[in-house]
C-alpha cells in the first residue's frame, strides 16, 4: 500500500512530518540549573555509602581486601612474562625504511608576491586547494576574534546567499569548504628555535572535481570578500555555542587546556594560541558575547577591520595558494587559478596597498613560568607538568621522540594509568620549542601523579635497556612518523613545513638520529629530565578538593588558583 501511495506521488513522509512535528502542539520544556555544590554532595554521598559498607564488614573482610589490593598492585607492576611477549608478531630495524618520505613541491612566485605551491600527487581526479592569507596583517589583540571570524565567513551567508543557501551550494558544487588558521613557531634546522619567531595564516581549504574548479574558486572569493559580517543573530549564536563548548571541553578534556597553558609560558606562538583557544579564551568569549548583545556595531566594526586587513593581498608575499592533485589537473586548472589571484588582488574589500604587517613578538606578553590551577566541578584531574628541556639555539637530536614514546607506552602507562587509575598518562617533547610536557587524563590523583612524572627521570637515568626493547622503541617512533596520510594531508603538511622553514634534509637527519638511538641516549635524556624536575611547573585542571589535598602533600609548592567557570 505504501509503495502504491508513493507511486502516485502522494507526499506520505512530508505529511507525517507536518502532522507529527510541525503542527504538533505538544511541548515539553526542561530547565537545567547548575549546582555549585554538586561535587561536595557527591563526595559526601560516596563517603556515606563507603562508611555503611565498612560498618558491615568484619576484621577478616578488611584484612582480605587489604591483601587483595596488595596482590593487585604487584600484578599491575609486574612485567609481562617473556614467553607471552615472544608470541607477539614483531618487526626488526631492518624492516624500516631508512629514507624520510618526501612530498613533491614546486614553488612559484607570481604577481604581487603571491606564491603558488603545487604538489603533483595521485588524487583520483580531485583538486585540493588551500588559500593562505598572512595573519600578521592583524594585531594580536584582534586575533582573539579569529575563531568567530572564521565561522562567520561560512555560516553567516553572503550578500547573494543566506546561510542555508550557502551551505547547500557549497555541498552541491564542492567536496567541502572550510576556514581555519595555522599559527606556529618557525624552525631553525634541528635546533631549538627563537621563541619570538612566529608565522600565521588564515587558511581556506576546499576540494572539488575538475569541472567544478571555477565554481569552487568563485565560492572561495565570495566567502572571503562578501560574507555577511553584519549578521548579528548568527554571531550571537556562534558565541553562545562557543561558550558552551568551551565550558564542557575544559571539564571533559582538561589535559588539552593544561598542555596549552603550559606551552604558553615559553613561546609567542603558544601564547597566542592560548588566547585564541585555551582557558583564557573562555573569558574572551564571554566578553565578546556581552559586546555582541549590547554593542554590536563596535564588534561588527572589528570584524570588518579584520577582513579588510586580510583582504589587502597585494605585496609583502601576503597570499599563498597551495594545490594538490594529478599533474594534468594542476596544469588544466592553472588559468582559473591565475584569474582567481588577479581577482583577489583587485577585490573591493582590501586596501590597494597592504597595511604594515605586525610584529607579534612586540605585542605579546609571555607570563613567567608558574604553577597554575584551574578548579572545575569534576571528580577527576588533568595534571600537566613540564618546562623547557633545551634552550633556544641548542641542537636537538631525534632521540627525544623515541624516548617520549617509550615513556608514554611504558613507565607512564604502568604508573599513571594502570596503577594510578587514570584513563591516560603520557608525555610529549617539542623539538622546535624545546619544551617537554607530562599530562594525565581523567586522573583520580594529583600529587601522586606529579611524583610519578618526576620519578620518570630517575627511571630513565638508571635504565638498563635491552637491545630488544630499544628496537621496539625505535620502531614505535618510526611508526608514528610513517603513519598513512591522504593526498590532501600530504599537500597541507608540505605547505606548513614550507611556511615554517622545515627542510627535507633536516627531517632526514632527525630520522637518521632516531634509527641510531642507543641505550646510553636514554640515560642522558633521563639526566636532563632530572635537572628539569627542579625547574618544571605544573598546570592542572581539577577539582577544588584535589588542590586542597595537593597543598598538604606537595610541601613548598604553591599554586595560583584561577576561576574558570
Amino acid at each position: 500500500a505504501l509503495k502504491e501511495r508513493l507511486a502516485k506521488k502522494e507526499p506520505v513522509f512530508q505529511n507525517i512530518i507536518k502532522k507529527m512535528l510541525i503542527e504538533n502542539s505538544h511541548r515539553v520544556t526542561v530547565s537545567m540549573s547548575p549546582d555549585a555544590t554538586l561535587e561536595q554532595k557527591e563526595q559526601e554521598l560516596e563517603k556515606k555509602e563507603l562508611d555503611e559498607i565498612r560498618s558491615k564488614m568484619t576484621e577478616e573482610d578488611i584484612k582480605r581486601i587489604v591483601e587483595e589490593t596488595k596482590a593487585l598492585k604487584i600484578a599491575q607492576a609486574a612485567e609481562d612474562p617473556p614467553e607471552a611477549m615472544a608470541k607477539m608478531p614483531k618487526l626488526s630495524l631492518s624492516d624500516l625504511d631508512k629514507k624520510q618520505r618526501d612530498i613533491p613541491i614546486e614553488v612559484e612566485e607570481v604577481s604581487e608576491g603571491t606564491r603558488i605551491l603545487t604538489h603533483p600527487l595521485s588524487t583520483s581526479g580531485i583538486l585540493y586547494m588551500d588559500i593562505g592569507l598572512d595573519l600578521k596583517a592583524v594585531p594580536v589583540e584582534d586575533l582573539k576574534l579569529l575563531p568567530i571570524f572564521e565561522r562567520m565567513l561560512t555560516e553567516a551567508g553572503t550578500s547573494s546567499m543566506d546561510p542555508v543557501e550557502l551551505t547547500q551550494y557549497i555541498g552541491t558544487h564542492t567536496g567541502g569548504l572550510g576556514v581555519s588558521h595555522f599559527i606556529s613557531q618557525k624552525v631553525q634546522g634541528n635546533k631549538v628555535a627563537n621563541p619570538d619567531d612566529v608565522t600565521g595564516y588564515l587558511t581556506l581549504r576546499a576540494k572539488c572535481v575538475p569541472e567544478k574548479v571555477g565554481t569552487m574558486l568563485d565560492i572561495a572569493k565570495d566567502v572571503l570578500t562578501n560574507a555577511k559580517l553584519d549578521n548579528k543573530q548568527r554571531a550571537v549564536e556562534i558565541l553562545k555555542e562557543t561558550k558552551a563548548g568551551l565550558e564542557a571541553a575544559i571539564v571533559g578534556s582538561g589535559h588539552r587546556y593544561a598542555a596549552g597553558r603550559l606551552s604558553a609560558q615559553f613561546t609567542v606562538a603558544d601564547a597566542i594560541g592560548e588566547t585564541m583557544g585555551g582557558v583564557e579564551y573562555l573569558s574572551t568569549v564571554k566578553e565578546l558575547l556581552t559586546q555582541a548583545e549590547d554593542d554590536w556595531p563596535t564588534l561588527q566594526a572589528r570584524l570588518e577591520s579584520m577582513r579588510k586587513a586580510l583582504m589587502s593581498t597585494k605585496g609583502d608575499k601576503r597570499m599563498v595558494i597551495n594545490l594538490t592533485g594529478d599533474k594534468d589537473l594542476l596544469d588544466s586548472s592553472r588559468k582559473q587559478i591565475d584569474g582567481f589571484i588577479a581577482d583577489m588582488h583587485d577585490n573591493p574589500v582590501g586596501e590597494k596597498k597592504g597595511t604594515p604587517l605586525h610584529n607579534w613578538a612586540e605585542e605579546v606578553t609571555i607570563n613567567p613560568s608558574a604553577n597554575e590551577g584551574f578548579p572545575v566541578p569534576t571528580q577527576v584531574n588533568y595534571v600537566g607538568f613540564g618546562g623547557r628541556l633545551y634552550e633556544p639555539g641548542e641542537e636537538v637530536s631525534g632521540v627525544g621522540q623515541v624516548i617520549s614514546k617509550f615513556l608514554s607506552t611504558g613507565f607512564l602507562w604502568d604508573n599513571v594509568r594502570v596503577i594510578g587509575g587514570a584513563y591516560g598518562g603520557f608525555c610529549g617533547f617539542d623539538p622546535v620549542s624545546g619544551v617537554f610536557k607530562y599530562l594525565s587524563y581523567r586522573d583520580p590523583n594529583f600529587a601522586e601523579t606529579v611524583q610519578n612524572y618526576k620519578a620518570a627521570a630517575d627511571y630513565l637515568a638508571n635504565l638498563e635497556l635491552s637491545q630488544e626493547d630499544l628496537e621496539k622503541a625505535v620502531i614505535g617512533c618510526i611508526g608514528d612518523i610513517d603513519s598513512p596520510t591522504s593526498p590532501d594531508q600530504k599537500g597541507f603538511t608540505s605547505m606548513t613545513r614550507w611556511l615554517i622553514g622545515r627542510k627535507h634534509e633536516d627531517l632526514q637527519k632527525r630520522r637518521d638520529q632516531i634509527l641510531a638511538t642507543t641505550a646510553e641516549d636514554f640515560k642522558e635524556f633521563g639526566k636532563r629530565l632530572q635537572k628539569l624536575n627542579d625547574e618544571a611547573v605544573s598546570v592542572t585542571v581539577g577539582s577544588k578538593q584535589a588542590f586542597e589535598e595537593a597543598a598538604k602533600k606537595m610541601e613548598g609548592v604553591k599554586f595560583e588558583l584561577k576561576e574558570v567557570l
